[in-house]
């Protein structure tokens, strides 16, 4: 399995420091509103793409429906918006390998710029707009042997992009896909489109058909999503069946993916019925194990956790591969990851003991 076995994360968002040890196949974060969950996903996606100068902007944009996407908002991303802080992710691969990354927002001046303001024609002053760059230096170790790298990415004074240089000689070897919580998925026309090319559809539309027994196909076209539905002449979009099922095939098909090492699923229990619970863990799991890829989850729904329960008890042959984590801000404002296996998870279960923000 190509993904991570922890990670440490300082001075990102509201986390100023969290470590979480142990990840394994399917990984859960709970807690509280504000605890950090998604921040978390958001890190995992950055260490995956070190080398992509515009993953900073395009979580921002995400995280924010589309609103928060202008390159000064960058600066969101670093802890108590101070730019002297700047977030720090490090993990460990499965293989060993440790990834080390560090994000940065200076300002860098063009030659024209640097030759005006050696002869004062441009005074530093706070008119200027401080940054205009964001900078991903990041470290790669292999047995021993570390290589560094730096990708950046340029902005003009309207904050657009003017220059972008990637790290030479890197290429990435871990692929990523986040699922918003906001029920929208540009990766699924994509993650769809892989499938059909190795003739692996029909494992999505078998997963399909156990959410809604009417479901005969689903096709990727060129303008969208369409399924093909048990008495319907004709193939209609997905967006009228509802958000439920979009939901359940783009974290279907993402999971089903070969092409994708990890899959990032904010809030997985947003647009979906109760019932489809079960039927979605265990999807999840399977199609997981089948691509031999890694899965990282947050919720709060104590619901789904009750029949991730209940699918594990199933399905004993999983319950080695999952984890829980309840994400929690301490007093002395650190943040700490509290493990359960499946034995601390039927526990609770069982004994309707509170996981997702006490301990």
């Amino acid at each position: 399995m190509n993904g991570f076995k922890n990670i440490e994360i300082k001075n990102f968002r509201g986390i100023d420091h969290l470590k979480i040890d142990d990840f394994s196949r399917v990984n859960v974060f709970l807690g509280q509103n504000g605890s950090g969950k998604t921040s978390i996903l958001e890190t995992l996606l950055l260490l995956s793409g070190m080398s992509n100068p515009e993953l900073p902007q395009a979580i921002n944009a995400i995280r924010s429906r589309g609103t928060s996407g202008q390159f000064l908002h960058v600066r969101d991303i670093f802890h108590n918006l101070i730019l002297q802080s700047a977030p720090e992710i490090s993990a460990t691969q499965f293989d060993e390998t440790k990834r080390h990354l560090i994000l940065k927002m200076p300002y860098v001046f063009d030659e024209q710029e640097q030759v005006a303001t050696q002869i004062g024609q441009i005074p530093r002053s706070d008119a200027m707009v401080p940054v205009n760059q964001v900078e991903m230096n990041f470290d790669i170790a292999v047995d021993g042997i570390v290589n560094h790298y730096k990708s950046s990415l340029t902005f003009n004074q309207n904050g657009i992009p003017k220059e972008r240089k990637i790290a030479e000689g890197y290429q990435e070897s871990i692929i990523a896909s986040l699922i918003p919580s906001s029920l929208q998925s540009a990766n699924v026309l994509y993650d769809l489109a892989e499938l059909v090319k190795r003739k692996m559809k029909q494992i999505v539309v078998d997963r399909l058909s156990l959410f809604d027994s009417r479901v005969k196909s689903v096709e990727a076209l060129s303008d969208g999503v369409y399924v093909d539905m048990d008495g319907i002449p004709e193939l209609l979009s997905i967006s009228m069946h509802g958000d439920g099922l979009f939901r359940y095939l783009t974290i279907v098909a993402a999971s089903a993916n070969p092409v994708t090492n990890v899959v990032l699923i904010d809030e997985i229990d947003n647009g979906l019925h109760y019932s489809a619970y079960k039927k979605l863990w265990e999807a999840i799991f399977a199609l997981a194990t089948a691509t031999n890829k890694q899965v990282f989850v947050t919720t709060h729904s104590k619901e789904t956790l009750c029949y991730l329960n209940e699918m594990l008890e199933e399905n004993p042959d999983y319950q080695k591969d999952m984890r829980l984590y309840t994400i929690v801000r301490a007093q002395n404002k650190d943040h700490q990851a509290y493990k359960y296996t499946y034995e601390g998870l039927s526990g609770a279960c069982e004994n309707d003991v509170e996981l997702r923000g006490m301990v």
